[in-house]
């Protein structure tokens, strides 16, 4: 494999691991002023560990596993597994940028910091995940796509959506996305 195309394939794991970074973030502050953690603290605990050090573990075994020949008899399954994992993580970074915007949402306006704060962090990882993950589509749909966040950015932002209706926004799109995202695959990987 060569240097250029696996830096690119590792920095599709920047979204998976910022939003594991928030998840943590998330928690601590659920943690905040409690003897014991609320069961949601621990719930954000186990999806920052999934996207932090789960998900990374995956896609760098699976690209290893599938380069080094280490696993033969098994190669069909690893190349499945390979699949979903590029997959998840190559159209994947849109649907967990949303979830990144709807969780920093929440801390912003728990801790009461000005929206700038959610925004420019928000902007910035979609507009890499953008232009990073859909570098090789056809017809600019990079371009396309870091100006669908820039222009929900500045809708969101200019029109000042209450941050509690903008953790509702991005939870959503993030569901359906997901969703489409899924089905999307398993049509793709019924005609490849």
């Amino acid at each position: 494999m060569q240097t250029g195309s696996l830096l690119q394939l590792l920095s599709y794991l920047v979204v998976p691991v910022v939003l594991g970074h928030e998840f943590f973030m998330c928690a601590r502050d659920e943690r905040l002023g409690k003897e014991e953690p609320p069961m949601g603290s621990l719930v954000l605990d186990f999806f920052g560990v999934v996207f932090m050090g789960l998900v990374p573990a995956l896609f760098i075994f699976t690209l290893w596993a599938l380069n080094s020949r280490f696993v033969a008899l098994q190669e069909d399954t690893i190349h499945r597994l390979q699949r979903y994992g590029v997959f998840f993580m190559f159209l994947g970074a849109w649907w967990q940028v949303y979830i990144y915007g709807a969780l920093k949402g929440r801390r912003v306006r728990k801790r009461g910091e000005p929206a700038r704060a959610l925004w420019q962090p928000f902007l910035l990882l979609g507009v890499f995940a953008s232009i990073v993950v859909a570098w090789n589509f056809p017809w600019h749909l990079n371009m396309v796509s870091a100006v669908w966040f820039l222009f929900l950015g500045g809708i969101l932002g200019g029109l000042r959506v209450k941050p509690v209706n903008i953790e509702r926004i991005f939870w959503t799109l993030a569901v359906v996305t997901f969703m489409v995202e899924n089905m999307v695959f398993i049509w793709f990987n019924a005609i490849v």
